[in-house]
C-alpha cells in the first residue's frame, strides 16, 4: 500500500470515528438535557425555564407557590405570567426584598390567581386597578408591608369576596381611602402618613375584627368613628398624637383590646373609659403623660378595673398606676 492510500484510509477512519463520537455525545447530551428538565419540572408547576427567575414549588396536595423575588422588571414579570402556565390556580405569590418592581399593573400576573399574596420589603409604589383582578374570588390574605405604596385600588375591595386580611403597614399612603368590605376581618394601616380618619372611615367594614392604625399622625378621633362595628375586638391606635378620646368615638370592644400606648393623653374621663373596662376590654396606656388626679379616682378605687389597665402604665412623673394609694383618691376626690 502506497503512502497516499495509507493517509487516505487513516483520514477516512478518523472521520468515521469522529462522526460516531458526535452521534454518541449528541445522544448523551440530549438525554442529559431531558433528564434535567424532567428533574426540574414538578407538576403541576410550569416549566422552570419558562418562568425563570421565578420559582414554582408544589406540595403533595398540588398546592403551588410562586416565588418571584428575583424578577428584574415589571416587563419581565409580565412576560413570565404570559408564558405557558398550564395550571393557573396558585396558593401563594411571594416577592420579597425586590429592588426592581415599582408597579403592579393590569395583566402583569396574567391569568394566574392566588390565595395569599406577599410583596414585602421592596420599592413597590403602585398597585393599579385590575392588577389583582384574577384573585378577586380567591385571595384571602394580601400583605404589602414595608414598601413605598402610595396608590392601591381600594375601590376594588368589595370585589374581593374571600379577603380576610389586608396589610399595608409601612408604606407611603397619605389620603385616607374609601374602605368597603363585608368579609374583611383584619386591616393594618400602621406607619403610613395619615393624619385623620373620616367619621365613616371604617363604617363599611361590617365584619372587621381588628383595626391597626399605629404610628401615624392622628391627632383626633371623630365621634362615631369606631361605634358601628359589631365584631371589632382589637383597635390599635398607639404611637399617634391623640390628646383625648371623645365620648362616643369608640364602642363595642367587649373583652378585646384598646391600644392607646405612646399618645398624649393626660386624663382618663370616666364617661369615655369606664365602658371599656366595665365590658372587660384591656386598655393599654403605657407612654402617656397621665396627670393621675381625681379624673382616675373611678379607676383606682376599683381593683377589677385596674386589672384591665396594661402593666407598666405610669403617670407623667413615672409613678406606676398600680402603686397609687387608693386612700388618697378616697379622701380627696
Amino acid at each position: 500500500m502506497n503512502h497516499s492510500v495509507s493517509i487516505g484510509l487513516k483520514m477516512t477512519g478518523a472521520s468515521i470515528l469522529s462522526a460516531l463520537l458526535a452521534i454518541i455525545l449528541g445522544s448523551y447530551e440530549g438525554a442529559a438535557h431531558n433528564v434535567t428538565k424532567d428533574t426540574l419540572r414538578s407538576l403541576p408547576c410550569p416549566d422552570p425555564m419558562d418562568i425563570y427567575p421565578c420559582v414554582c414549588t408544589a406540595d403533595e396536595d398540588h398546592n403551588m407557590d410562586m416565588d418571584c423575588s428575583l424578577v428584574e422588571s415589571e416587563d419581565q414579570l409580565a412576560r413570565i405570567f404570559s408564558s405557558n402556565i398550564p395550571f393557573t390556580k396558585f396558593r401563594r405569590l411571594v416577592i420579597m426584598n425586590n429592588r426592581h418592581l415599582k408597579a403592579l399593573q393590569s395583566e402583569d400576573l396574567g391569568v394566574a390567581s392566588f390565595e395569599t399574596i406577599f410583596i414585602q420589603g421592596g420599592i413597590l409604589e403602585e398597585v393599579l386597578a385590575q392588577a389583582l383582578s384574577n384573585s378577586f374570588s380567591s385571595a384571602t390574605y394580601i400583605d404589602l408591608q414595608d414598601n413605598r405604596v402610595s396608590e392601591f385600588p381600594f375601590q376594588e375591595l368589595p370585589l374581593f369576596s374571600s379577603l380576610r386580611s389586608l396589610k399595608l403597614s409601612m408604606n407611603w399612603l397619605s389620603d385616607f381611602p374609601a374602605l368597603q368590605s363585608s368579609v374583611l376581618q383584619h386591616i393594618e394601616l400602621d406607619k403610613n402618613s395619615f393624619n385623620r380618619i373620616p367619621a365613616d372611615g371604617f363604617t363599611f367594614l361590617t365584619n372587621v375584627e381588628t383595626i391597626s392604625f399605629s404610628n401615624n399622625h392622628l391627632q383626633m378621633i371623630m365621634p362615631g368613628t369606631f361605634t358601628d362595628l359589631p365584631f371589632l375586638r382589637e383597635l390599635h391606635l398607639d404611637h399617634n398624637r391623640l390628646s383625648n378620646i371623645p365620648q362616643g368615638a369608640i364602642a363595642g370592644l367587649k373583652g378585646g383590646l384598646l391600644n392607646l400606648q405612646e399618645n398624649s393623653l393626660e386624663v382618663l374621663e370616666e364617661g369615655v373609659f369606664r365602658p371599656f373596662v366595665q365590658g372587660g376590654t384591656t386598655v393599654a396606656l403605657n407612654g402617656n403623660p397621665l396627670i393621675c388626679g381625681c379624673d382616675i379616682a373611678w379607676l383606682v378605687l376599683n381593683s377589677d378595673f385596674m386589672d384591665l389597665i396594661s402593666e407598666g402604665t405610669t403617670c407623667y412623673d413615672g409613678e406606676f398606676l398600680s402603686d397609687l394609694d387608693p386612700g388618697i383618691f378616697q379622701d380627696l376626690c
